[in-house]
């Protein structure tokens, strides 16, 4: 489903390691990352509840320190 909102992020090494969206939070398994020179980093996400079931595919969008959800697949 094609999103366009703001999320928030945990990052460790320079990758998104939680999300959260609509006040839920979580873990994050990145499955591809994309950028291309002087854009913006695309990742696309594995999301797991606190369990580790996975719950979702994400795009998100990272400019400097702000991420947007572009498509969310449950």
């Amino acid at each position: 489903m094609l999103r366009n909102e703001f999320i928030g992020a945990e990052i460790a090494a320079g990758r998104p390691v939680r999300i959260t969206r609509a006040g839920r939070s979580y873990g994050v398994r990145v499955l591809h990352q994309w950028q291309a020179p002087g854009d913006a980093r695309l990742y696309r996400l594995q999301l797991t509840e606190e369990n580790g079931t996975a719950v979702a595919v994400a795009e998100v969008v990272q400019h400097h320190d702000a991420f947007r959800l572009q498509r969310w697949w449950d």
